[in-house]
């Protein structure tokens, strides 16, 4: 299938409002164009659990991708008794936070069909247009490596790819993860006010984690073919910050 965009969408870390602000710009149609989540849903904002129940009612919708990122790996190692204070030490206390709001066996039941969600979102996606292919994954690759032999640490967790001076594969790769306000570009720090995607490499390396987290930091979109991005409004509460 040829698709007419095909966006990419950063980081949401629990704003569901600010990323409604988003979405509703896209005038997104899955008959036409792909939309690829490049994970991190929860953890740091107040309204994971909206964000949570508005990604499983999408899940399996045409033309929606969910991947998976290190906070949801690390949410899912909590649910499975695995791991938890890893979790809840970044960010993981405010989604359970969200959650109070339900009884404990609604609660139960939504972690149960979450933790499955997890489970389904993949590492990694791969759009082949034009013979050019586009990779997405939440943190980074390592150059040079097939696809199929990336370890799933570089895919969750790794920020070199993001922070590297220069990238010349072939394959369009955009990640999430490493939010842009935190990079020095050119020796100057972008404000999170400011923080729009980066589009580097001529256009061969995408970063669309623009810092949602942040005091009026805005959750962004890439369009990875005309390299066109659109960000989140500022909520009512943002615009009289300093």
């Amino acid at each position: 299938m040829s698709y007419r965009r095909i966006l990419a969408i950063g980081d949401i870390h629990g704003n569901f409002r600010k990323f409604l602000t988003l979405w509703r710009q896209l005038a997104f149609d899955g008959t036409r164009e792909i939309a690829i989540f490049l994970g991190d849903y929860t953890d740091r904002g107040p309204e994971s659990r909206e964000v949570m129940s508005w990604v499983m009612e999408h899940f399996h919708r045409q033309g929606f991708v969910f991947l998976r990122g290190n906070h949801d790996e690390m949410m899912l190692a909590a649910c499975l008794g695995i791991e938890k204070n890893l979790w809840l030490q970044n960010g993981g206390r405010t989604t359970v936070e969200s959650l109070r709001a339900l009884e404990k066996s609604d609660a139960d039941d939504f972690l149960t069909r979450w933790a499955k969600t997890i489970r389904e979102m993949k590492l990694c996606y791969e759009v082949l247009q034009d013979g050019q292919p586009y990779w997405f994954m939440h943190a980074g690759i390592r150059p040079g490596v097939p696809l199929a032999e990336q370890e799933e640490e570089t895919l969750l967790w790794d920020r070199d790819f993001a922070m590297a001076d220069t990238y010349d594969g072939a394959p369009v790769v955009t990640v999430g993860h490493t939010p842009v306000p935190y990079l020095s570009i050119d020796g100057s720090v972008i404000p999170p006010i400011a923080a729009h995607p980066l589009i580097l490499d001529d256009g061969r390396r995408i970063l669309v984690d623009t810092g949602g987290f942040l005091p009026k930091g805005r959750i962004s979109a890439v369009d990875v073919l005309t390299k066109r991005y659109w960000r989140s409004k500022l909520l009512p509460e943002e615009r009289g910050l300093a």
